[in-house]
C-alpha cells in the first residue's frame, strides 16, 4: 500500500467526492481524519474508513471560521499523533440551480451583488488557506508533507453562469502555485487537481430541477433549457439528462467518479509525485485539454 502509516486530512470528506477520496486514501494504507460541516457526513465517512482497518477521525466544523479550523487541526494531531497529507476539497457553488442552469436566467456581471462573490471566495478559497496556515507548520517541522487542492475546471473556462466560483476556484490553481514555491525548501509538495462534472448529491439535485424546468418548457414556450434542446430531451429522468449531457459533450464519453479524483489524490500523496509539485491535472474526460 502505498500510504501505510501516513495520516491524511480530508476537508469536506463526508459526501461527493471528499468521501470519495477519503476512501481511495484508506485503501492504500492511510489513516483519515475528515473534517464536514455536516458532523453525520463525516461520522458516516470515518466509519467506512474503520472498516477497512484504518484509524479515522469526524470533526464537525465551519473551515470559514479560523478559530474553528485551528481548533479542529489540533484535536486532530492530538489524535493521530501527526499529520502527512492535507487534501483541501471542501467548497460550494453558491447560487441557485436555475441560475446556474437555466441560460435565460443567468445574470450578468453588473447584475450579480457582491454578497455571493464573498461567499464564494470564502467557501473556496479562504477554507483552504486557513487549513494550510493550520496545517504546515507541523508539516515544515517534519519536513515534509503533501497538499492536494481540490479546484475545478470552473478555474479553467470562462463559464459565466458560475462566474464567481469559476473566479474563486482559479484563485485555489495560483494559491497552489505561489504555496508550492513557497514550501519547496521545506520537502512539501502541493498541487492542484481540477475534477470535471461529478454526480455527485450536489449535481443530482441540479439535474433534478433541471429536469423540470424542461418539463416545464413548452408551457414557458422555451425551446431551450440550458444547453439542452427541449425536444430532444424531453422525459429524460435527471440521471438520463446527466448521461445524455456526457454523451454529446466529454470526448471520452463516460463520466467522471468521485473514486477517479481519490486515485489521483492518492498518487500526488504518495512517493511516486515526489518530484512533482506546483501542478494542476484535470480530470474531466478530455473536456478541457491544456
Amino acid at each position: 500500500m502505498k500510504l501505510e502509516g501516513k495520516v491524511a486530512i480530508v476537508t469536506g470528506g463526508g459526501r461527493g467526492i471528499g468521501r470519495g477520496i477519503v476512501n481511495c486514501l484508506a485503501e492504500e494504507g492511510a489513516d483519515v481524519a475528515i473534517i464536514d460541516i455536516i458532523g453525520d457526513n463525516a461520522r458516516k465517512a470515518a466509519a467506512e474508513v474503520v472498516s477497512v482497518g484504518r484509524k479515522a477521525m469526524a470533526v464537525e466544523a465551519d473551515l470559514v471560521d479560523g478559530d474553528k479550523v485551528k481548533g479542529a487541526v489540533q484535536n486532530i494531531i492530538s489524535f493521530f499523533g501527526r499529520v502527512d497529507i492535507l487534501v483541501n476539497n471542501a467548497g460550494a457553488v453558491v447560487q441557485s440551480s436555475q441560475r446556474m442552469l437555466d441560460i435565460e436566467t443567468w445574470p450578468r456581471f453588473v447584475d450579480r451583488d457582491a454578497s455571493e462573490w464573498d461567499k464564494n471566495f470564502e467557501v473556496n478559497l479562504k477554507t483552504q488557506i486557513l487549513m494550510c496556515h493550520s496545517v504546515i507548520p507541523h508539516l515544515m517541522q517534519q519536513r515534509s508533507g503533501k497538499i492536494v487542492n481540490i479546484a475545478s475546471d470552473s478555474a479553467r473556462t470562462p463559464d459565466v453562469s458560475i462566474m464567481s466560483y469559476g473566479t474563486a476556484k482559479a484563485g485555489v490553481v495560483h494559491f497552489t502555485r505561489m504555496l508550492a514555491r513557497d514550501l519547496a525548501p521545506d520537502n512539501i509538495n502541493v498541487n492542484c487537481i481540477c475534477p470535471g462534472l461529478v454526480y455527485t448529491p450536489l449535481f443530482q439535485d441540479m439535474f433534478t430541477n433541471l429536469t423540470r424546468l424542461i418539463s416545464s418548457a413548452k408551457v414557458r414556450g422555451s425551446s431551450f433549457v440550458g444547453p439542452f434542446a427541449v425536444e430532444e430531451v424531453q422525459g429524460l429522468s435527471p440521471r438520463e439528462l446527466w448521461l445524455y449531457h456526457y454523451a454529446k459533450h466529454i470526448p471520452l464519453r463516460r463520466e467522471q467518479t468521485p473514486e477517479d479524483i481519490g486515485r489521483a489524490v492518492v498518487f500526488f500523496a504518495s512517493d511516486d509525485a515526489k518530484n512533482i509539485t506546483g501542478q494542476t491535472l484535470g480530470i474531466d474526460g478530455g473536456l478541457i485539454m491544456t
